[in-house]
């Protein structure tokens, strides 16, 4: 293995202190090579990796500048009347408010991974355990999560969403996992038993939902729960908070308040009918 000199060695820390710009990377030119990687080599693969860290690192900076004009108004605008949406229209391409509070929760526990880990996250990652991190605080997650790709290395197997959303079902339960090989076997989920729905007369589909572009709850897979039983995946809780948050705002209540309201509203006999109709459909 090829040695790296002290004067290179701290020429990576200055790389890794300084804000990364692109002048940092050299030019992509194919260039034939074998054998172990040079000294120069090494501190280059240092910089794309640095250059990959960046860009997770300014996605999470992204979701807490969001946070603080939220949460300090800043998006009212100099006469005090802009709309949330109307800031995102004019200041962030246009995303919907449900995606911008996506990432005002997902921003915490993405920091607090970087801080633990020593590198960041991947998006769908940080989206499989934001709930939890809600639940049981951002940094005992990020650490079981350090500790899930630390055995995945010990192993060979790789840390892939799944793998992370079987860690976010035991730690949603209240459980730590006793052993982390455990969570990289893929799960074996039960067909649904086939139910007769009852008779009910067909209701109307629902409206869009204006703030996210197509009705608001879709696609929603099955996972297997921790005592077997049905619950949502942890992208699905993801946009389904987001949903209630964005919603919440809109009405000026808060995001617990709205919850309750939706649960009491699926609880409803006329849901139920409407339900049992497409489900005939």
């Amino acid at each position: 293995m090829t040695e790296i000199t002290e004067t290179e060695e701290a020429s990576g820390r200055a790389d890794r202190a300084r804000a990364f710009v692109a002048e940092l990377l050299p030019e992509p030119l194919d260039i034939e090579r074998t054998g172990p990687l040079t000294p120069k080599e090494q501190q280059t693969l240092g910089r794309v990796h640095a250059a990959r860290d960046h860009h997770q690192t300014a996605k999470w900076i992204r979701g807490k500048a969001l946070a603080v004009a939220f949460a300090r108004r800043l998006y009212r605008g100099e006469d005090g009347t802009r709309t949330r949406q109307e800031y995102l229209d004019d200041e962030w391409d246009g995303i919907s408010e449900s995606a911008a509070y996506l990432e005002i929760r997902e921003w915490p526990l993405a920091a607090q991974i970087a801080t633990t880990c020593k590198r960041p996250a991947p998006d769908s990652h940080v989206r499989a355990l934001v709930d939890v991190a809600e639940l049981r605080g951002a940094e005992p997650v990020a650490r079981w999560y350090g500790e899930l790709r630390t055995r995945g290395q010990k192993i060979g197997r790789r840390v892939t969403a799944d793998v992370v959303a079987n860690l976010a079902e035991f730690l949603r339960a209240g459980e730590d996992p006793a052993g982390l090989e455990a969570l990289f076997t893929p799960r074996q989920i039960a067909p649904p038993k086939p139910r007769k729905a009852p008779k009910a007369s067909p209701l109307p589909a629902p409206k869009p939902d204006e703030s996210t572009g197509g009705t608001s709850f879709q696609n929603f897979g099955m996972r297997s729960g921790p005592g077997g039983g049905w619950v949502l995946s942890a992208d699905h809780v993801g946009r389904l908070s987001a949903w209630i948050a964005a919603e919440a705002a809109k009405a000026e209540i808060s995001p617990d308040r709205a919850a309750d309201l939706l649960l009491d509203a699926l609880g409803h006999e006329d849901f139920q009918q409407w339900i049992a109709s497409r489900a005939r459909g």
